[in-house]
Order: C-alpha cells, then sequence, then structure tokens
C-alpha cells in the first residue's frame, strides 16, 4: 500500500470522543492551516482540527451539481452522536431538494442581535448562571442601545473594539471586562448552536485591571466593629455580619443559605452551599465562633422560614443589607472605606497572619497555605487566592527576622 493511499486511511475512520479528542493540532508548518478527516459512519460528517488543536464538525454534501459545505460546531458544544444527527438532518434536506446552507443563511441574516439575547442567550443565562441579573442589567444598559437592530451576523470584531475603547475613563477596566466576557460568551454560544461560524470577539484583550482594592480590618478595629454590631437595633442583620468575617462566605453565599443545609457529622458542623459564584457547590467548615453566631440566629428564626437570613416577607431571603452596614460602619467610626466583602478579606487576612500562631489538640503548630485559604474561600481557580500572596509574604519575612535575631545574639554571646 503506497504512502498516500495509507494517509487517506488514517484520515478516515469511525469518530469516537476519545480519538478525536486524541488528533493532533495540525502543524505550524503545514501549508493548510487545518486537517480534515473523515466519519467512516457518516457519510459527508467530518472533523476538521486547527493548528491550536481544536476541533470542528463539518458536513460537506453536493447541491445541484456544487460542492457545498456546511459547519455544525465544536466538539464539546456537540458530541459525536449530535454531529451525526445534525448531519443526518442536512441528508435529509437535500434529499428534499433544500440547501441546508442557503436555509441557515437566510435565518442568519434574519435574527438581530436583540432577538437573539431575549429568545436564545438570556433563557440560557437564567438557566445556568448565578450572574443572570447583571446579563440583564449588561444587554439593557450598553448592547441593546448600541445593537438592538444589527443582524447578529453583522456585528464585527472592530465594532467591539471601538465599544471597548469608548468605555474607557468611563467605567473601571474590571467593568468593562465583564462586558467582554459577556459579549465574547454570547457569540460562542450563537456559534455553537449554528447561529454563527466564527466569534468576532474571540481575539478581543481583556483590559489590565487596575482598580484592584483590598481592605483588610486591623485587631483594634474588629474589636470597634464587633462591638458595633452588638449595639444594632437589626440583630439578624448583625450576625450576618459577624457570620461573613469569621468564615470568608460571600455574601450572596449567606443570603442563598437554608437551615436544611447545615450538615452534623462527627461532632462538628458546617454548611452545604449548592450554589456558588463558580456555580459549583461547596462545604463550609463552621469554627466555634461562626456557630455561636448560628446559634444565636436561631433565636431570631421565624416559625418554619427556610433561610437562616430572613427577608421580612414571605418566604424570601434578607435583602442585601445596606442600610444596617452603614450604621455599623458609621458607630464604628474611622471604617467609611470598609465593604461587606472586606469581612472576606479580613477572614483570609486573620488566616494567613496567623499560621503557626495556634496549636492542634497535640499541640503541634497549624500552618496555612493559599492553598488552604484557596479552599476556605472556595475560589475556583487557585489564580484569585494569589492576590493574598503579598500577606504569606510579609509573614515568611517576619519569621525570616527570628533567624536574624538568633544569629545577632549568638554573634553577641561569641
Amino acid at each position: 500500500m503506497s504512502n498516500q493511499s495509507t494517509t487517506k486511511q488514517e484520515k478516515r475512520f469511525k469518530f469516537s470522543k476519545s480519538l478525536l479528542q486524541d488528533l493532533p493540532a495540525t502543524p505550524e508548518d503545514s501549508a493548510s492551516r487545518e486537517t480534515e478527516y473523515s466519519d467512516s459512519a457518516c457519510t459527508g460528517l467530518r472533523a476538521i482540527v486547527n493548528r491550536k488543536g481544536v476541533v470542528r464538525f463539518m458536513f460537506r454534501y453536493n447541491f445541484e451539481g456544487r460542492k457545498r459545505s456546511l459547519m455544525i460546531g465544536e466538539l464539546g458544544a456537540f458530541d459525536v452522536k449530535d454531529a451525526r444527527l445534525r448531519a443526518n438532518e442536512f441528508k435529509r434536506m437535500v434529499a428534499d431538494g433544500i440547501d441546508p446552507k442557503a436555509e441557515r443563511d437566510a435565518k442568519r441574516v434574519a435574527l438581530s442581535f436583540f432577538e437573539f439575547g431575549e429568545d436564545h442567550y438570556l433563557p440560557y443565562s437564567q438557566a445556568n448562571k448565578l450572574s443572570y441579573r447583571n446579563d440583564v442589567s449588561i444587554l439593557k444598559n450598553y448592547f441593546y442601545p448600541l445593537w438592538r437592530e444589527s443582524k447578529l451576523s453583522a456585528i464585527q470584531t472592530q465594532e467591539i473594539q471601538r465599544f471597548m475603547d469608548n468605555l474607557k475613563g468611563k467605567l473601571k477596566p474590571a467593568s468593562i471586562n465583564r462586558m467582554l466576557s459577556l459579549i465574547h460568551r454570547m457569540l460562542k454560544l450563537a456559534c455553537e448552536w449554528g447561529h454563527l461560524d466564527t466569534n468576532p470577539a474571540s481575539s478581543l484583550k481583556k483590559l489590565k485591571e487596575n482598580n484592584q482594592r483590598n481592605f483588610f480590618l486591623s485587631s483594634e478595629q474588629i474589636t470597634r466593629f464587633f462591638q458595633a454590631c452588638s449595639e444594632d437595633s437589626n440583630q439578624s442583620a448583625a450576625n450576618f455580619f459577624r457570620l461573613a468575617l469569621l468564615t470568608g462566605m460571600r455574601a450572596g453565599e449567606m443570603l442563598n443559605a437554608k437551615w436544611e443545609d447545615l450538615r452534623h457529622q462527627d461532632g462538628s458542623t458546617s454548611l452545604f452551599l449548592p450554589h456558588t459564584k463558580a456555580g459549583l457547590s461547596r462545604t463550609v467548615p463552621l469554627n466555634a465562633s461562626a456557630l455561636a453566631v448560628i446559634d444565636t440566629q436561631k433565636d431570631l428564626r421565624v416559625a418554619s422560614h427556610p433561610y437562616i437570613f430572613a427577608g421580612r416577607f414571605g418566604q424570601k431571603q434578607m435583602s442585601h443589607p445596606k442600610k444596617a452596614f452603614a450604621r455599623i460602619k458609621e458607630r464604628s467610626g474611622d471604617l467609611e472605606k470598609l465593604r461587606i466583602h472586606d469581612l472576606r478579606h479580613t477572614f483570609a487576612s486573620i488566616l494567613i497572619n496567623s499560621s503557626g500562631s495556634t496549636t492542634d489538640g497535640n499541640g503541634n503548630p497549624i500552618s496555612v497555605s493559599l492553598y488552604d485559604v484557596q479552599h476556605l474561600l472556595g475560589h475556583h481557580s487557585s489564580q484569585t487566592t494569589e492576590k493574598y500572596a503579598h500577606l504569606a509574604s510579609n509573614r515568611l519575612r517576619d519569621v525570616s527576622s527570628n533567624v536574624a535575631d538568633f544569629v545577632t545574639n549568638a554573634t553577641k554571646v561569641a
């Protein structure tokens, strides 16, 4: 068998997820930007692999004597079974005298950005994202005024870049980046769902974020803050702030926490969070002080109310306690810059700076790593936790000074 026939045979096989995932990326020095493979189980179905190793499904066919091709979508968004089903649908259209590419192009021309957002993206966002309300706000206030009447297929990369550039100086880089993430996600889904072939936002870069501000309460400020909590008229809100500092939980996680989520096992208590910011579940261990706050909150519990922090009306959770927080800050004094989220930062700061200063049941010092901080805060990525690395570095510098003191004293003795 010749080398040419062997190559052809290797590029035709029965598709499976594992085989497709193992396909090599198209070499950089290749004359072609993509490598094409054929599915022996479904005539016309192709797998296209680019130089980055991304695998996409394509359907090739003949219509009225002309060779045509139609992109189906990426491996992952479509599995092999889905791709074959879609290819067979296109075959039936060809058999009925309908050109599937022309049919899709006609639908794309008709679909506006507003229609895609309202009829396709927002139902997905509501079902899959905790930040659904943020998506609605960005669409309503920024995207729709600009692209409401635009056809989805007409939005270009330069247009999105110009939109971002016009926001510079008006909004913080982090806010602009959130908008870029949203438009990128929307257009990526449009590709996966067959409304676009390429994502015009895929090559755009996020802005460098220089607006991060982490504020940590000192020991003396914590004392004043807790004293102010004790004196506030809304003790349920005060418990909310106490628990935030003692566990490092996000405000949204605590507001959504229910009594049924408390777990008791082996003499310890934890709080199960079924839905976090990352969309994943996690379990928060409750220390003795946090448990004391929970016990106090039990005394304030409205009969049969499901939420630990109950709202005033119906069976809903407490609204964001901004007014109570403002009162407590004012009573504390010198805490104008404090945000509720800074209680979470303070929790991380205490963790790192207390490393080695406390002991376990056997009297051994307890060290705290950034890995521990990552899991206690529920960070999906370790990169998010890296912003606390400078705290660990400061502590290491202090610990290192012990060596300097030891050597200095030893030198004096000598």
